[in-house]
Parts: structure tokens; C-alpha cells; sequence
């Protein structure tokens, strides 16, 4: 094999088309269909949200992976040379960025917007945690789009700038966070979960004042993750896209996450190869297709708050303590650096973020919010630095957003 297994082969909502899901599992078993003129918000809203879900799931994994090897989280073991330059950040918007990005996303942000849609036309809609849940996961999806691509496109419209994808995000969120806080108990997980999306798509968009805010709402030992399945019928679909794409020797970890750390968890001794010229060194943080994606946390709202306050007002000392727990937790020992030289606290913050959520879809967001720090202090190449294969692709480049892809803007009458 000599491609990375891209894992998003999504659903299509047709009128109100889904897949059924187990209501424990979240495995897909077969699809059907609802008659979109005899639809129950009532009744058939849970099938219809769980839908939805399963594209943002389906596109969280694909993003995350690829946005992995831009970001240098992971490099790649294939030999295809679109791939190779996108891991050398030296790609144009014809190397499978639609597929790799674009579609999985788009589909992701239609199926949840029309179930938001639907769904908003309940009696029950005020108080409705399927309507939450896909107004959550469609935040987190134009999120993703803000965070990866140059610019996005919702649903067949206009070009939009990641600070407008970015807008809309917060305004899904916002009802997420509406809708679930009304349902009192029930839509807990979705406040919180919602409340790091939220902050997340604020600190992304540079209001540090309200990402702080946000974020201090969320629980310390909150967690949500993105569910994955070891289901033979749907492991290609959801299964852990990293242990997959590892086992087949498709990715492996990079020089710059050889640490030691046990945040990053690497597996030198298993017999293996790759087709990149590169040792069998692969990622053991994910050792089943069973294994979930962490979405949200508390641990990344503390981020949040640190950050949002350096790039605020300069005040390192949330940031400073956070980081000596973290690199306590990872082996190290306190902060050595400047705790007044803001730009070296950033880097450090940002370094043991890239530790906490390797292989987790957050740290091309980084790069592309914080471009004054430098590519070396966040785990990550610098630009024209020799790339790590011969199979074409390099000296790592500087691009760190996908554009907008031609199957677009070719098709899109506002292009």
C-alpha cells in the first residue's frame, strides 16, 4: 500500500437520509432511510442527530490526520507524492485537498446544519439535545474548516474568511450552549463540551477576553471525545484513523516526538516498514481502532485561559503554572526560561500543549494562531529545513492552510 488510508467515507443525507446507530456503541449497522415527509422531530431526531454526528466524526479524523502531517505531528511512510507535499507544507489546492480536507468537512457542516435546521422546527425545540448536540458538533466543524483551511464554503455560498467561519462557529456553539442548558441535566456534556468549543473558536479568532471567560466555565476533569469503532462493518469508517494508519506503516512519528515523554507514547521495537526510506518508529498513544479522539477537555480549557491571558496582557503567571504541571507530568522539570519574556513563556505553552494533544487535530491551529513563535519551540520543523524523505515534496515549506479546492470552486457559480 502506498497511500494513507484517508478513513472518511461519509454518509449522504438525501432529504433527511442517515445511518442508524447502536444507542451504546455508536456503531453504524446499516443505512436507511427517513421519509423526509413524515419526519418527527420527536421521534426520529435522535437518528437524525446521531447522522450528522457520524459525518463530523468521519471528517474530525481525516482532518486531524492530515492536518498532522502539515502540522509535523505525524510523518508520512507512503511514497505518494501529493502526500509528500503536503507533509513538506510545499502543496496546491489540487493535492487531494478535497478530499483530504474539504469534502469530509463540508459534508460534516451540511449535515448538521440542516439538523439544526429540522430540528429548530420541534415543540420540543427549546429544550431539544438533539438539536444541542448537532448545533455542537456543526461548531466544531466550521472550527475545524476555520482552523485548517485558507478560506471556506458552506453549502454551495460565497467564499468566507476563517474570522467569518469563525463567527458562525460561535453562533452554533452559542445555541449549543442555549438549547442544552435548558434541558437542565441531560445537556450537561454539551454545555461543557460546547463552552471548549466555544473558547477554542474565540482564542482562534483573537477575542482573548471572552476566550478566558469561556474557558474558566469548564470543569477541570471534564472530557469529550470523538467515538471511534473496532466494528469489523464500520472499523474503515470509524475506526482510529492513527492506529490504522500506523499499523499499516502509512505514518510514523516524527524525530521532534521522540522524547520520551509518556504524553507521546512511541513503539520502536515492533517489525515493520515503511516505503518513505524511514524507521518503523510508530505512534503507541492509540492501540486499537477502538481507542476515542479526545475533542475537549478541561486540560485544554486551562490552556485557553493561559494563552488568552498572554496574548491579552501579557501576564505569564497562569501560564507559568500550568506549564510546570504539565512538564511535571511529562517527566520534566520546572520552567528554566524567562517568566517575564512573554514570546519564550508563549513558545513553552505551546510546546507542552503540542505534547498533551499530539495526535489530536489542535496543533495546526496553533501554528497558524501564534506565527511569532518560532516553528522549532512548538515541535515542528522550520521552514527550509531538509524534509525527511527523498520521495519529493521538500524543503518544508510554509504553507499551513489548505486553499479552497478546484472541485469547488469549479462547480460553485461564486467562484
Amino acid at each position: 500500500m502506498t497511500t494513507l488510508s484517508r478513513w472518511m467515507r461519509a454518509t449522504v443525507l438525501t432529504g433527511v437520509a442517515v445511518i442508524g446507530l447502536a444507542s451504546c456503541s455508536m456503531n453504524v449497522d446499516n443505512p436507511s432511510v427517513i421519509d423526509a415527509g413524515k419526519f418527527n422531530p420527536n421521534s426520529d431526531g435522535a437518528t437524525l442527530a446521531l447522522s450528522a454526528q457520524t459525518n463530523f466524526y468521519i471528517a474530525f479524523q481525516s482532518v486531524a490526520m492530515f492536518g498532522g502531517l502539515i502540522s509535523d505531528e505525524v510523518w508520512t511512510g507512503a511514497v505518494r507524492l501529493q502526500t509528500n507535499r503536503l507533509s513538506a507544507r510545499n502543496f496546491a489546492s489540487t493535492d487531494d485537498i478535497n478530499a483530504d480536507f474539504f469534502a469530509p468537512l463540508s459534508l460534516a457542516i451540511a449535515s448538521n446544519q440542516n439538523a439544526v435546521g429540522v430540528l429548530g422546527k420541534g415543540p420540543n425545540a427549546s429544550t431539544d439535545t438533539n438539536l444541542a448536540t448537532a448545533a455542537m458538533n456543526l461548531g466544531f466543524s466550521l472550527d475545524l474548516m476555520a482552523e485548517t483551511m485558507c478560506s471556506g464554503v458552506i453549502q454551495g455560498g460565497p467564499e468566507l474568511s476563517d474570522t467569518q467561519l469563525l463567527d458562525t462557529a460561535i453562533t452554533a456553539f452559542t445555541q449549543a450552549i442555549t438549547v442544552a442548558s435548558a434541558a437542565g441535566p441531560a445537556g450537561a456534556t454539551i454545555v461543557n463540551g460546547s463552552n471548549v468549543g466555544l473558547a477554542r473558536a474565540y482564542l482562534q479568532s483573537g477575542d482573548f477576553a471572552n476566550a478566558a471567560t469561556t474557558a474558566a466555565l469548564v470543569p477541570s476533569d471534564f472530557l469529550i471525545n470523538v467515538v471511534t469503532s473496532a466494528n469489523v462493518s464500520t472499523q474503515s469508517v470509524l475506526g482510529n484513523t492513527y492506529f490504522g494508519n500506523a499499523l499499516q506503516g502509512q505514518i510514523i512519528a516524527p524525530k521532534l516526538y521522540r522524547l520520551a515523554d509518556p504524553r507521546m507514547p512511541i513503539d520502536s521495537t515492533t517489525p515493520g516498514s515503511t516505503l518513505n526510506q524511514q524507521p518503523y518508529v510508530i505512534q503507541a498513544k492509540y492501540t486499537s481502532y477502538a481507542d476515542p479522539i479526545r475533542l475537549g477537555s478541561g486540560l485544554e480549557a486551562q490552556y485557553i485561559v493561559a494563552e488568552a491571558e498572554l496574548h491579552a496582557s501579557g501576564a505569564t503567571g497562569d501560564a507559568v503554572t500550568l506549564i510546570n504541571a504539565r512538564r511535571a507530568a511529562g517527566g520534566e522539570g520546572a520552567y528554566a526560561g524567562s517568566t517575564s519574556d512573554t514570546l519564550a513563556v508563549l513558545g513553552e505553552l505551546l510546546n507542552q500543549r503540542a505534547r498533551d494533544f499530539w495526535m489530536e487535530g489542535k496543533k495546526l491551529g496553533d501554528l497558524r494562531r501564534n506565527p511569532s513563535v518560532p516553528l522549532a519551540a512548538v515541535l515542528t520543523d522550520p521552514v527550509g529545513a531538509p524534509f525527511y524523505t527523498n520521495s519529493g515534496g521538500g524543503p518544508f515549506g510554509s504553507n499551513f492552510c489548505a486553499p479552497i479546492p478546484p472541485e469547488e470552486t469549479n462547480a460553485n457559480p461564486n467562484f
